[in-house]
């Protein structure tokens, strides 16, 4: 009978432990890709933005390596510090 009781207090805990996973809407979806893809204040960069801008300017890889980073958009490069245009 002990063995039993314990075996449900056990599956109870490990029942209520466990996270359920919570139901993201299409929309809900859409707009977190959208703020991951966009910086929040695009007008600076982190100092890693801007090696990487450099890097690509000067090594003329802005279309094809900078994009396959996903550290910063080409186009964010080209407004902001006047490279990759």
């Amino acid at each position: 009978m002990k063995k039993i009781i314990l075996v449900l207090v056990l599956l109870l805990l490990v029942i209520g432990c466990t996270k359920i996973p919570k139901e993201i809407s299409e929309e809900e979806q859409e707009e977190s890709e959208v703020s991951k893809e966009t910086p929040e204040d695009a007008s600076t960069l982190s100092e890693l933005q801007v090696a990487a801008c450099d890097a690509a300017d000067e090594a003329g890889t802005c279309t094809t390596r900078l994009a396959e980073l996903g550290i910063v958009l080409n186009e964010e490069c080209c407004q902001i510090l006047g490279k990759c245009c």
